[in-house]
């Protein structure tokens, strides 16, 4: 597979880093390391990129950032996400598999 198009890696941004928080808090850095390892490569996100994505998640009341202490190492900027954010994200996953299985009845016919 080729380089990923930025207009899906942005339509999908809110949705994987969503989706990561689901499962565990996380620092920026952190997600974007756990992206590239989960797309093999095919999606690196620079932490330009991410941070606004975050800053307007966090606006929206999806999720919450907190300072985390940790020994020997410098402070990190946690996210968590919140009640609205699990309930974002279920909505966003009804809509994208709406679209992807209309994809599939489209192409795959």
């Amino acid at each position: 597979m080729g380089k990923i198009s930025k207009e899906v890696v942005g339509a999908s941004a809110a949705k994987i880093m969503l989706s990561l928080l689901a499962m565990d808090d996380s620092y920026g850095y952190e997600m974007l390391m756990k992206v590239k390892k989960l797309s093999e490569g095919q999606i690196k996100w620079n932490q330009g990129a991410i941070y606004p994505v975050l800053k307007k998640m966090e606006t929206l009341g999806l999720i919450k950032s907190y300072w985390k202490m940790q020994e020997n190492e410098r402070p990190r900027k946690y996210y968590n996400i919140l009640d609205n954010g699990k309930q974002e994200l279920q909505k966003m996953k009804d809509e994208w598999n709406l679209v992807n299985s209309m994809l599939n009845k489209l192409w795959y016919k």
